[in-house]
């Protein structure tokens, strides 16, 4: 029913609470949050980078200019389509605050739990 997302090894379709595409250093990144048990093992979400398919095309302007185009590729594009479908919603490429708000919290615990480890080296050399 959903052949994009099993081919990424997605199985657990009835967990997928939400999901959202950014694009960022030259890839879309992908990424499908789960609902989770309080104390579960299995990963809160998954994270997918798909590469952009480049081509050249004539710019208008009739001087015989060209320029290169990015695009999302096929598969990212089949796998959006089909999350949408399950969930039944169409796809927004715009985040409320609430979710804004929810990743930088997510950002600043990750880059402390970094910080952490890394002192925690330095010390052990000494």
């Amino acid at each position: 029913m959903f052949p994009t997302l099993e081919s990424m090894g997605i199985t657990s379709f009835d967990n997928i609470e939400k999901y959202t595409l950014r694009y960022e250093g030259g890839f879309d990144v992908l990424k499908i949050y789960y609902r989770r048990e309080k104390g579960s093992l299995l990963p809160k979400s998954k994270k997918f980078k798909f590469g952009r398919a480049t081509r050249t095309v004539l710019a208008d302007g009739g001087k015989q200019q060209y320029r290169e185009v990015s695009e999302p590729s096929l598969v990212v594009l089949r796998a959006v389509d089909e999350l949408s479908r399950l969930l039944g919603q169409e796809f927004e490429d715009k985040q409320s605050k609430e979710d804004l708000l929810n990743e930088l919290e997510h950002l600043e615990r990750v880059v402390a739990n970094k910080i952490s480890e890394i002192k925690e080296k330095i010390e052990k050399m000494s």
